[in-house]
């Protein structure tokens, strides 16, 4: 059977080709965007009914979120989101660190020119005013240097830590601004992969990531201390 997932925020529209796959990708898109806060329980019985789904499809969605570290499952049938932790913020900065550069590289040495125009227009973008919208755009921006690195593997390890950090970053930053430097950044290093400049690329990346996630890191110890 057939199913249609539309995503919350109205910019994505997925076809899941069974009950399971349009479950997985509603709950992680809740859990992902915040709408399932982090440590929120819920009983699987009533987590199905909420989604018009029965317990079956269900469970082979939460065994996919359980595999991604998203959701816990515990004997009494009751589904848990993963807190939020600093241990696992720093792993997933330390770990970008390290590969947000190669992408940029190999996007100035392999992206096709259409994906250089593409990558020019997001840097482009006028700055939104709303922080999800600008998390959104962020994001596109990112993922279409991923994408233009022609590495699928590496394209979708980063695609899913960039996810993962998202949320960190919905729960976070909530109303606190802190990216106005990202505009810059984003327009320097779309000109380095437009002139197919593959050192310079992985060195403003580098130094992009490593001072955005610095300062969310400091946001992010303090709410997570306040939080334990």
């Amino acid at each position: 059977m057939s199913a249609t997932h539309v995503s919350t925020t109205g910019r994505q529209r997925v076809i899941a080709v069974t009950k399971a796959e349009a479950a997985y990708l509603e709950l992680r898109e809740q859990i992902l965007d915040g709408s399932l806060e982090p440590g929120h329980t819920i009983n699987q019985e009533r987590l199905a009914a909420d989604l018009g789904v029965s317990i079956t499809p269900l469970r082979e969605a939460l065994r996919r979120l359980e595999a991604e570290e998203l959701v816990g499952l515990n004997a009494h049938k009751i589904v848990q989101v993963i807190p939020l932790t600093w241990q696992e913020l720093h792993d997933l900065c330390v770990t970008r660190q390290q590969l947000d550069p190669l992408a940029a590289s190999l996007a100035a040495a392999d992206a096709t020119d259409e994906e250089v125009t593409a990558i020019n227009a997001l840097a482009s973008r006028q700055r939104e005013p709303d922080l999800r919208d600008r998390l959104a755009a962020h994001r596109d921006f990112h993922v279409a240097i991923y994408q233009a690195s022609h590495n699928k593997v590496l394209a979708g390890i980063l695609s899913q830590l960039w996810d993962r950090t998202n949320r960190y970053r919905i729960t976070v930053l909530r109303d606190r601004d802190f990216d106005h430097s990202t505009g810059n950044e984003h327009r320097q290093l779309a000109k380095a992969i437009r002139g197919r400049d593959s050192n310079l690329a992985a060195d403003l990346m580098r130094s992009h990531i490593q001072e955005a996630l610095h300062k969310f890191e400091s946001i992010a110890m303090q709410h997570l201390d306040q939080a334990e």
